[in-house]
């Protein structure tokens, strides 16, 4: 497909405005970087890498099993089992925050014997409302304590989202794997590119009801069109649409909390990255398999696949903007990895080397619908402060952020404050925590969907 309304070849502007080689590009804002292609993930044996992308993140992630593997996901809600952390981790954090068993026995109003024997395995937590008792005697939030994101509160009947969501899923779970219906048409490639950049608008504005609303037609747009120009000129871009269609499909899959649904449109993107063969957009969607793993408790798959890609990413005298918002978005990731399993070394090497790509791109700069910069690295630096149960740390950037907080997308600002909230029940200002939370909502009415936002709501009542 020749380069259409758009500036030929590579594109590499001073200030964050994106200018496009093709058609599509034109309204999705891609840069293509045709001399990489030789770098692919399972184009190039020589480097070891998996004949295939989706060898590459099972190569890496081997161990996930059960539910995180599997080829489908329903909407089914967790046995109350899942609702309460392992004993481990409320003595691994007893000891971080420097309190005995005594103490922490005195703030619940149990035995000694009985935190000793939650931590030992021989006791189990009774109820959800119980280990948030126990989190907020260790002065942290449940979802630190549990090690994983929380889960959803159940949808009820007849809501919008919930529908919206099961028509994802279909989507997801029927794929057209035995290729387009004999009859199918596809959609220009441009329409669908439409499509992708007014969902990535939905999702960067918090509004997660007309995101969900749409994806199901993106979906089936992007696959019909992968399947009926595979092999065709276009091709290789069609595949690069659909990569980019099922990377903000996991984004908001795992921001309404359906990790593991996240998870299978992750590894659809990577898969179709590769082959159309792009690099960059490979490591790209590579960070959203990372982050719903993380999502889910995965903690070493996610560090191993953030790390793998960044050590992916073809190597540059002087890389062009595109590979630095890649390369330090898997940094970043790779440091909330690292926080979470409170391997606080490696934590602070991730960031500093975030730091230092940051600090090559003169402002925060948009690519593959990524933010990266010296901001975005701020805000990641406070929520992993958060993860390390640093909360003071963190309100401490929040205030150097102050006046940058304003420019950012409504979703990310939001989510900062969600951030702020949790540093707050850390210090043991809930009050300060329940503003917080509130200026997320506020800011972004729809966050009430994010399961994290209820689960901080649930625990500041019960305060």
């Amino acid at each position: 497909m020749p380069p259409t309304g758009g500036v030929p070849g590579t594109t590499e502007p001073d200030d964050m405005t994106e200018r496009p080689t093709l058609l599509a590009e034109a309204v999705t804002l891609w840069e293509l970087h045709d001399e990489l292609t030789l770098h692919v993930l399972g184009l190039d044996g020589e480097d070891g890498f998996p004949a295939t992308a989706h060898d590459f993140v099972q190569a890496v992630a081997g161990q996930l099993t059960g539910t995180a593997g599997a080829p489908a996901a329903g909407r089914a809600s967790p046995p109350v089992s899942e609702e309460v952390p392992d004993g481990r981790r409320v003595a691994f954090w007893r000891r971080r925050r420097g309190l005995t068993r005594h103490e922490v026995a005195r703030r619940l109003g149990r035995s000694d014997a009985w935190v000793a024997s939650v931590e030992e395995g021989l006791d189990r937590i009774p109820t959800a409302d119980s280990a948030r008792g126990i989190a907020a005697a260790l002065q942290i939030d449940l979802p630190l304590l549990m090690g994983r994101d929380p889960r959803p509160q159940p949808l009820p009947t007849g809501d919008p989202i919930g529908d919206n969501l099961e028509r994802i899923r279909e989507c997801l779970e029927r794929r057209d794997a035995l290729g387009p219906a004999p009859d199918a048409v596809a959609a220009p490639l441009v329409v669908i590119a439409v499509g992708l950049r007014d969902a990535w608008r939905c999702y960067r504005q918090a509004e997660y009801g007309g995101l969900t609303g749409a994806l199901p037609r993106l979906l089936h747009d992007a696959v019909t069109s992968d399947g009926i120009r595979a092999g065709g000129d276009d091709g290789p871009e069609a595949a690069r649409l659909l990569s980019q269609a099922y990377q903000v499909t996991a984004a908001a899959l795992r921001k309404l909390g359906e990790y593991q649904l996240s998870w299978l449109a992750a590894d659809r993107a990577i898969e179709a990255a590769a082959r159309g063969h792009d690099p960059l957009l490979t490591a790209a969607a590579s960070r959203f398999a990372a982050a719903t793993m993380l999502a889910m408790g995965r903690t070493t798959p996610a560090l191993n696949l953030s790390m793998t890609a960044t050590t992916s990413l073809p190597a540059r005298h002087r890389p062009h903007h595109t590979q630095l918002v890649v390369e330090g978005t898997l940094l970043l990731q790779g440091a909330a990895a690292a926080a979470r399993m409170a391997d606080t070394a490696t934590t602070r090497s991730l960031l500093a080397e975030a730091d230092g790509v940051a600090a090559r791109l003169e402002q925060d700069t948009v690519r593959y619908w990524t933010r990266f910069g010296r901001t975005v690295t701020e805000l990641s630096r406070a929520s992993v402060a958060v993860e390390l149960g640093e909360g003071a740390d963190a309100i401490t950037i929040h205030r150097r952020l102050q006046q940058a907080l304003p420019s950012l997308p409504r979703e990310q600002h939001a989510g900062h404050y969600l951030t702020l909230a949790r540093a707050y029940l850390q210090t043991g200002a809930t009050d300060r925590a329940a503003e917080a939370l509130e200026t997320s909502t506020r800011l972004a009415p729809a966050e009430r969907r994010n399961p994290l936002h209820q689960a901080l709501r649930h625990q500041i009542r019960t305060v």
